[in-house]
């Protein structure tokens, strides 16, 4: 059984229709247990590449064969901290308990190369509230920038930056729902995508859920997130809804890679 991160709540603040909340996880030993066993699970896809080593082992047939697949399986890339943050941000959101997150692909699918990043939003998929069903795009920072609030927060690529363009650029939301359609295999899938687009066609494209994850490993607070958060609510209206959320995490950041593959970052 997955340990859960029990995080304790250090501030929260809302304005409009934008959130924002602290969460501070103390216990190290538990956070240390939840990323080499729930975090490691969704970083390294185990039931894809359970099914790809199977199926490379089946045709292996000489000995020669059989080394040269063992030791192209036993190749494990080094994980970068921005990737497992990405992960990490994914589980947090789906092992909360007051509503319902659904991704329905794994984004570690997409990435061609060890060290490829995916355009777009980093977090795609559904969050569902009783019968209510909201297309959730988000973005990931990760920082153990000493400042406050850090660098990763503000410019053309921070995340408050991205979080507007995904509300009010077209072109994004587009290239979002095509993304998503077609992953989007099973019934039950097909059936929240439906009825989130229906959603977001019946408001003109402004009901949604955009997610903004800054996990930190420095002390916890409020100003990493209040103003930007402030910003966006000046600019973005409902029934968009914003959530901010920062985790300031017990492990430096340099350290996670070490937690999912045993060794240090590359």
């Amino acid at each position: 059984m997955v340990v859960a991160l029990a995080p304790a709540k250090c501030y929260s603040g809302s304005m409009d229709c934008v959130q924002w909340i602290g969460q501070d996880v103390v216990n190290e030993e538990r956070f240390k247990s939840y990323m080499s066993s729930r975090v490691k699970a969704r970083v390294e896809d185990d039931e894809a590449d359970n099914q790809l080593a199977s199926e490379l082992r089946g045709m292996a047939m000489t000995d020669m064969e059989t080394d040269f697949v063992e030791d192209l399986l036993s190749a494990v890339h080094e994980g970068k901290s921005w990737a497992i943050g990405e992960a990490l941000a994914e589980c947090v959101l789906a092992d909360d308990e007051t509503r319902e997150i659904c991704w329905p692909w794994n984004l570690a699918h997409d990435r061609r190369t060890p060290s490829a990043s995916l355009p777009g939003a980093d977090l795609v998929g559904f969050c569902k509230e009783g019968d209510t069903v909201l297309l959730l795009f988000g973005e990931v920072k990760t920082s153990s920038d000493p400042n406050t609030p850090p660098n990763v927060m503000y410019g053309s690529g921070g995340l408050a930056r991205q979080i507007e363009e995904i509300s009010t650029r077209s072109d994004i939301q587009q290239s979002l729902l095509m993304w998503l359609r077609v992953r989007c295999y099973s019934d039950e899938h097909r059936t929240l995508f439906e009825a989130a687009v229906h959603r977001y066609v019946q408001s003109l494209g402004k009901e949604m859920l955009l997610v903004g994850i800054l996990l930190r490993d420095t002390k916890p607070n409020e100003l990493d997130v209040a103003n930007p958060s402030k910003a966006l609510a000046k600019n973005l209206s409902s029934p968009t809804r914003v959530e901010i959320n920062a985790w300031y995490l017990p492990v430096p950041i340099n350290d996670w890679p070490a937690l999912i593959y045993g060794r240090g970052a590359s």
